[in-house]
């Protein structure tokens, strides 16, 4: 493990050997001439070449097997200046042509105004034996592309550092200078990961005034986006858009208004009436609620071409080969799966899901159905295809998802290459935002028919929109609410105290023969020494329980004394303590230590996994793995993701957080042998009663709450769910497709 001096320094020298450079993120290891002497220097450098002289921020470090280092966090660039580091950028390639004797030849040519005449004259190069003109012409060319990625990133790194630098230069190429400098806020629409208020320090920094057009713009649509991702709105009507946008951007209404204008005029936000009232969404997320509108109401209309008698036989035999009595409601459920294009079936914990899911499998398979599971978390996936014996895929997975170079999610399956089945079980349908069931609804045949599978009562997704709920109330579609307990569910406390808090009644709290324990702790210090001590001794202790695999803290919030951010530290410290036979590395305010558990907290449709002979590629927000190894030298991590084994390099910690504990949200479509919930006061808008009921149907053998009691009573009463503003209910009233024209 490497031992660091945290202090700043700044070193300079000329590049003499590239000894590894990374294409893909600019992560180099090269050798500099620092006063004479060479330095290793290791870090986010891109576009570097032998030759070229660097100045660069950083700090030292010891490698244990390659010694003294300097690590960048930021540096700057120049062309080499004397005959021999202009001589040595020349043949290290980088110029394109360009070989060690053709550098030799131009450098004795034109000396120390080589670079110069790479630049201005390069039709002066035919002067030289073996270049003709074109060829001339050619080195020229590339001369001035590889000079202007230079100026490029240098520009990009005095605002953005290194490893956002190399995404904004591989979106504008070397014009990104001259992009920015026009409009830094098209950054906050062109590159994922530049938010508004990047763009506006920037922009700043530029002269741009507060009350420029272009701020103005950039700042309606950023509140939009807030709004979509903050708190899963689709629109936003006009008063409170404009309040927003008043307050975040100190502007008069007057030029939100003009902001406004330009936006919808420009087809960047779309204007509607509802109601009679003005609202305003995102274009993207419009037009997805559309589609799925009118997608669904054209699937709707599909059967299949079977008598419902026929079908009853094929319920009777399956309640033979389940060795089950399904009830009428089960049975409605299977019944529409097979009679209608789009059906619901929603219910809580031990109310028969699963039951009903294993029965439409065996109608399809009896009938000669092809169809296909998914779900939208690798969990939920995973669960499903334990629960029915058949293969469940991610969501993202079945679309065949992946990035593009600009670091946007593309779906290799859609319109132009849709999925072959002709049914889809879709399960967890509560977690489905907007743009992913636009892009299943997508994917699938005009002829199609799909089951959503979901429990209602949870969480909304953590994306924009509220579709499952939105389907339900609209009332055109075939819902099952499945709401009986069987009995083998009801011997389990867990369930029955799920179904009480849905209830607005207060969990029984005080028995110690079940599965669902309460133990009061109000200080924050002792919940937290209880919580570790639960982790570390008392249920592996008295359960058997593996304290990384089966038991999962989950809290409400991420901040605050008892929220996932403290928990992890101190769960870290308790399962998995600093030693000398563990890697670590500090990144970004965390360690990361091999043993450690992490959860992947964005889709990365790119990263490579192997599993066995198996390799695949895609790792999603709430996938949870373990670090098994930290390598200094390569700068990566080893991540076991439940036998899926990637590699992630050090610029991709951003995307991982420590997953001792996790938040309610991160938890869903996820199930654990043991959850422990601990429960103080936290923010008002989290203390509600679907949240409390979400973490507590995340548990399958064993709860424990930890807190204070009055806090579970007041999620429990507090039947308050935030506000969505979905444009879903309107459109299913006012779209009547009937015909493919919609799609």
């Amino acid at each position: 493990m490497a031992e660091f001096d945290y202090d700043p320094e700044v070193i300079e020298g000329t590049v003499e050997e590239i000894v590894f450079a990374n294409d893909v993120n600019g992560y180099t290891v090269c050798v500099i001439d620092h006063k004479g002497e060479p330095v290793t220097v290791v870090g986010i450098i891109p576009y570097l070449s032998e030759g070229e002289h660097i100045k660069v921020t950083g700090t030292w470090q010891v490698h244990p097997t390659f010694g003294r280092q300097f690590r960048a966090t930021a540096f700057e660039k120049e062309l080499p200046q004397d005959e021999d580091a202009v001589c040595r950028y020349l043949s290290s390639g980088s110029v394109r042509g360009v070989g060690p004797v053709t550098a030799r030849r131009i450098v004795d040519r034109f000396g120390t105004d080589t670079l110069d005449v790479l630049e201005n004259h390069p039709e002066w190069l035919a002067e030289i034996r073996g270049i003709t003109l074109a060829r001339a012409k050619a080195i020229g060319e590339s001369f001035c592309a590889q000079f202007g990625a230079r100026e490029a990133m240098i520009f990009l790194n005095s605002y953005f550092g290194p490893a956002l630098s190399i995404r904004i230069y591989k979106k504008y190429r070397s014009a990104a200078p001259d992009i920015i400098r026009a409009n830094p806020y098209r950054l906050c629409d062109d590159v994922p990961g530049v938010g508004f208020a990047k763009a506006d320090k920037v922009a700043h920094e530029l002269g741009f005034a507060q009350d420029c057009h272009e701020r103005l713009e950039a700042g309606v649509k950023h509140a939009l986006m807030n709004a979509a991702y903050g708190e899963g709105h689709c629109y936003l009507p006009y008063p409170e858009l404009a309040a927003i946008a008043c307050r975040t951007l100190q502007s008069d209404r007057a030029g939100i208004d003009a902001a406004l204008g330009s936006c919808v005029a420009q087809g960047s936000i779309v204007l509607t009436s509802m109601e009679g009232h003005d609202v305003y969404a995102l274009a993207a997320i419009h037009s997805a609620e559309r589609y799925v509108a009118a997608k669904l109401l054209l699937l709707k209309e599909n059967r299949m071409p079977f008598a419902l008698e026929g079908v009853r036989e094929q319920i009777a035999l399956s309640e033979k080969k389940q060795k089950i009595d399904y009830d009428e409601r089960q049975i409605y459920a299977i019944e529409s799966a097979v009679n209608s294009g789009v059906s619901i079936v929603t219910g809580g914990p031990g109310t028969g899901k699963t039951t009903v899911i294993n029965a439409i499998i065996d109608i399809y398979e009896s009938l000669g159905i092809k169809y296909m599971l998914a779900a939208p978390t690798g969990r939920a996936a995973k669960r499903m295809t334990d629960a029915c014996g058949k293969e469940a895929k991610t969501i993202h997975r079945l679309l065949e998802a992946a990035y593009s170079e600009e670091g946007v999610s593309v779906f290799g399956r859609n319109e132009e290459d849709p999925l072959g089945a002709k049914a889809y079980i879709i399960d967890e349908t509560s977690m489905v935002d907007v743009f992913l069931l636009e892009a299943l609804l997508r994917a699938l045949k005009n002829d199609a028919m799909v089951v959503f599978i979901g429990d209602s009562d949870q969480l909304p997704p953590v994306g924009p929109g509220n579709a499952l709920n939105d389907m339900i109330e609209s009332g055109l579609f075939r819902v099952t609410r499945l709401e009986h307990i069987f009995r083998q569910a009801e011997m389990s406390l867990i369930v029955v105290n799920a179904h009480r808090i849905n209830e607005g009644k207060m969990p029984e709290i005080r028995r110690r023969d079940g599965d669902f324990f309460f133990m009061e702790r109000r200080d924050p210090a002792a919940l937290k020494a209880l919580v570790c001590s639960l982790c570390a001794e008392r249920l592996p202790t008295a359960y058997g329980f593996d304290p990384q695999s089966d038991i999962q803290v989950i809290s409400p919030t991420r901040r605050g004394d008892c929220g996932t951010v403290e928990l992890n530290r101190a769960l870290q410290e308790s399962l998995n303590p600093h030693s000398g036979s563990k890697r670590e590395k500090r990144l970004h305010d965390c360690i990361f230590r091999e043993g450690d558990k992490v959860m992947q907290i964005r889709n990365n449709y790119d990263l490579v996994w192997e599993k066995g002979r198996e390799r695949g590629e895609g790792i999603f927000n709430g996938d949870i793995g373990r670090v098994t190894r930290v390598d200094t030298r390569d700068e990566l991590f080893i991540i076991d993701f439940d036998g899926r084994v990637c590699e992630y390099d050090f610029s991709l910690a951003d995307d991982l957080e420590l997953a001792y504990a996790v938040t309610v949200h991160k938890s869903q479509g996820s199930e654990y042998p043991a959850v422990i919930i601990p429960l103080l006061q936290c923010p008002v808008p989290l203390m509600t009663r679907n949240l409390l009921y979400t973490a507590v149907t995340r548990a399958k053998s064993l709860l424990i709450a930890v807190g204070d009691a009055h806090v579970m009573a007041m999620m429990t009463q507090n039947e308050k769910k935030a506000l969505r503003f979905t444009a879903l209910p309107y459109m299913f009233a006012n779209l009547n497709v009937k015909t493919e024209d919609e799609l």
